[in-house]
């Protein structure tokens, strides 16, 4: 059976969703619309990112951001916001782990309800550069990021949702080549990656 292309295509997040960083071509989704919306004039790309969004409010503006755009296709980037630790290095994460898990079934629930939805495992950041971010008295550490991305796979998992999981797929890279100055974000060769990188998930999986 042939595959239903998607013709319309929603990526929800926060900020690498709406393209922090990439001063080139404004983000991986910009450069995803680029390529997709070229293909066919019915073709439309809806980059839906927000800063400093965490997973509890992403789900919140799923609902009724998502519903009147009538999609074929969304991709949910949860990002790392739920997981700053705010004050310090010895503060809680902003949200607890079972909040976490929670909010991650809820939106996923609720996405895969509207149209086919996969889901996006942040990349690795420079805990070098994150601890305390850019001089403030924000944290992010990797010890946490992989307790919260795990659970995203587990979550993932059970509601049946491909993950393109960019914490494996960027392991193995130099990751000083790939993220801004802020050693949390990518920069524009950065998105360059993730685009070429979602392209050929999208591609395989729902292409």
């Amino acid at each position: 059976m042939t595959k239903r292309v998607p013709r319309k295509v929603v990526f929800i997040g926060s900020s690498s969703i709406y393209g922090k960083d990439d001063t080139e071509l404004g983000g991986f989704v910009q450069r995803f619309r680029f390529r997709f919306e070229a293909l066919d004039p019915k073709n439309l790309v809806y980059s839906l990112g927000v800063f400093g969004e965490n997973v509890a409010s992403l789900a919140v503006r799923l609902s009724y951001e998502l519903p009147p755009r009538r999609p074929h296709l969304i991709g949910v980037y949860p990002g790392y916001n739920d997981i700053c630790r705010i004050g310090g290095p010895k503060a809680r994460s902003a949200v607890t782990l079972d909040l976490f898990r929670q909010a991650m079934q809820q939106l996923l629930q609720a996405s895969k309800m509207i149209a086919p939805t996969f889901v996006m495992t942040g990349i690795p950041f420079d805990e070098l550069r994150t601890t305390p971010l850019q001089n403030s008295n924000i944290y992010f550490f990797r010890s946490d990021a992989a307790l919260y991305a795990e659970i995203i796979r587990e979550v993932a998992v059970t509601e049946t949702i491909p993950i393109l999981d960019f914490d494996i797929l960027w392991r193995k890279q130099e990751l000083v080549k790939f993220l801004s100055e802020d050693g949390l974000h990518a920069n524009a060769e950065g998105h360059q990656l993730l685009y070429e990188q979602t392209w050929d998930f999208v591609s395989k999986n729902f292409f």
